[in-house]
């Protein structure tokens, strides 16, 4: 088991890494992260998270996490 690096039951801005993400809330949930690649540039995303868990397949930087109104 890792540990995390960020644990939030409510909306949250900042900045933490992250490779594995849960959602244990009853809500949808967006996630916004950033990816910065080896020449430095970087990329963001917006990720609707459903209630569960999943992987990066790559390090990213986790930025904001905030109630998503209906499905994913």
């Amino acid at each position: 088991m890792e540990t995390p690096s960020l644990a939030t039951a409510t909306e949250w801005s900042g900045n933490a890494p992250a490779l594995t993400y849960y959602n244990y809330t009853t809500h949808n949930v967006d996630m916004k992260w950033s990816y910065t690649w080896p020449d430095g540039s970087s990329s963001s995303s917006t990720t609707c998270v459903p209630a569960g868990g999943n992987i990066f397949y790559m390090p990213v930087t986790v930025t904001k996490v905030s109630w998503h109104q209906g499905s994913c």
